[in-house]
């Protein structure tokens, strides 16, 4: 072979290494390039998946958020929400125009929705959306809102009578469910009257129709006879009038039976009748099943909370001789021993004299007559005066209580009102 065919082929044979190491060259960079696009097409679409999903997280928890807040209306409205929810048991899944599913469940600490008009309750929201889903809790509380006649100085569930001129003098609101009557004269004297039909008597304020809303059985004096402390007729006191008369009763003293903590009692009268004054009440006492309840004499009745119940009844009741003093002298009772002071007062002595009063909420689901008191004195109740009929012969002064709207007596809160618990706000695993 000549020396110019063995150059040629030597140059032909290096081009075509040279060739093939260009061409694993760019083969080498064409799968390092293919790699990183795959790398970085592969995080953005986790990013985007990413994105989306927390996306979908929040909208779900906000969806969860309005839910609660649905739910919460929903069962503020329904007086019937704790017989028509089950504790635990999870709703049947609703769409969203957002394209959610959502389901809710209602539980109770003992798990029972029904025992206890004042259990607070739970309720959790669970939604679904996209690729995300999120559960959201919060508490309901009760027992904060006052029963809606709490608002009114004095509630008739019939009529108001006034007769031989007797007054109804309150500078809060009076409503009646019927009518206003008399037969002799009498006057109403308030801000407001709302009365549903005739009004016959001259009122002294506004006037508007009336729409009374009171439970309808005894429940009110249910809750106070559950919590209480039993008081038996027979160990009451008798000086001729049989009841609570010539004693002093409160949370720490009870000359009948063992104190209530809390200052609360029941007496079942079996049919008889009871009196009551010529006391010191510092309680609630609820009356059961008597023939009539007649106040006469003297009395100063508190509620054993700043202010709350006094007395409830299902009986007629009657005031007769209803004396503007407690006299210790004619008594011969020391009204302000050491355990139950008088304004921080107190004493062994038996020659103090005090001005009759009664403050609280005086709640009776039967007729009130008030007949006479000594030297035909106006009676005075501050708080709320609550009855059938309230039927007046001598002047009954009512004055208001604001606190009773914001310390509401825990046997006139309404059950059925409901609202967030402050900091009960919680995310929870999904059921």
């Amino acid at each position: 072979m000549k020396l110019g065919d063995i150059q040629r082929a030597s140059v032909r044979s290096l081009r075509r290494r040279r060739g093939g190491y260009l061409y694993v060259a760019v083969l080498f960079t064409s799968l390092i390039v293919g790699a990183a696009v795959a790398i970085a097409l592969s995080l953005d679409t986790t990013r985007l998946k990413s994105q989306n999903a927390n996306a979908d997280r929040g909208t779900a928890l906000r969806l969860a958020e309005g839910e609660l807040q649905r739910l919460a209306v929903q069962l503020d409205e329904d007086a019937s929400w704790r017989f028509n929810e089950t504790h635990a048991a999870l709703s049947a899944w609703r769409s969203t125009i957002e394209g959610a599913r959502i389901r809710y469940q209602v539980n109770d600490a003992d798990g029972d929705l029904s025992d206890d008009d004042l259990d607070d309750a739970q309720i959790v929201a669970h939604v679904v959306y996209g690729s995300s889903q999120a559960a959201v809790s919060v508490n309901l509380e009760t027992g904060f809102a006052p029963l809606d006649m709490l608002r009114y100085s004095v509630t008739s569930t019939d009529d108001i009578e006034l007769e031989n001129g007797s007054l109804l003098v309150t500078e809060g609101h009076v409503q009646v469910q019927d009518d206003c009557k008399t037969v002799t004269t009498g006057a109403i004297v308030c801000e407001r009257l709302e009365c549903s039909n005739q009004i016959q008597v001259p009122v002294r304020g506004d006037i508007a129709a009336s729409s009374v809303d009171v439970p309808t059985g005894g429940e009110i004096i249910d809750r106070y006879v559950a919590t209480g402390t039993e008081i038996p007729y027979a160990n009451l006191p008798n000086d001729g009038l049989k009841g609570l008369r010539r004693i002093v009763l409160s949370k720490n003293v009870n000359p009948m039976g063992p104190t209530d903590p809390n200052g609360i009692y029941w007496i079942d009268c079996g049919g008889q009748a009871i009196y009551i004054g010529e006391a010191r009440i510092h309680a609630t006492v609820a009356i059961r099943n008597a023939a009539f309840v007649l106040f006469t004499g003297g009395l100063i009745w508190e509620s054993p909370e700043p202010m709350g119940a006094i007395f409830l009844s299902g009986s007629p009741v009657f005031f007769n001789g209803y004396n503007s003093h407690l006299d210790e002298t004619a008594t011969g009772v020391n009204f302000n021993p050491q355990l139950v002071p008088i304004e921080g007062e107190f004493d062994a002595t038996t020659d103090d004299r005090y001005g009759s009063l009664m403050r609280g909420v005086f709640y009776c689901r039967n007729n009130v007559t008030l007949f006479s008191s000594v030297d035909s004195a106006p009676i005075h109740l501050t708080g709320s005066m609550i009855a059938r009929d309230l039927i007046l012969n001598v002047d009954l002064h009512v004055h208001s209580a604001p606190e009773l709207m914001t310390s509401v007596p825990f046997g006139f809160v309404d059950t059925q009102r409901v609202r967030f618990l402050s900091g009960t706000f919680r995310r929870v695993p999904v059921p």
